[in-house]
């Protein structure tokens, strides 16, 4: 069976979320460097847009994505609303949010593939 799209889609949003967790991390790492600037993971819409995830029919019957490759997220600067005294960018209550949230999206990712998953081995028993 050929790779599906949502597979592909969840692995890419997976190793975003990834991405986004190692940033948020050296971000709160960070926190207290002067000077530093709090970074961001390119929203994954923009991401999934570039990733090049065209459709290609198979069979009459059938549509199934090209091979996605992997990407290698970007990170951007944070606008900061808010620096402090040394130049640093960093808030501590922003970036356990964004982990939070990271967290929460991550549980959904692995939720509908996990679903799917479920259905497709409910499918080829029957």
């Amino acid at each position: 069976m050929q790779d599906m799209a949502i597979f592909a889609i969840a692995s890419q949003r997976t190793r975003w979320l990834a991405t986004s967790s190692a940033n948020l991390a050296s971000n709160i790492a960070n926190a207290d460097t002067p000077g530093y600037v709090a970074r961001d993971v390119a929203p994954f819409d923009t991401a999934l847009a570039s990733a090049g995830l065209a459709m290609s029919q198979t069979t009459p019957s059938h549509v199934a994505p090209s091979a996605a490759e992997l990407r290698v997220f970007e990170t951007v600067p944070r606008d900061a609303a808010t620096g402090k005294h040394s130049g640093n960018s960093v808030s501590l209550d922003t970036e356990l949010m964004s982990l939070g949230e990271v967290r929460s999206e991550h549980m959904k990712v692995t939720g509908v593939v996990g679903a799917f998953n479920r259905m497709l081995m409910s499918i080829s028993k029957a």
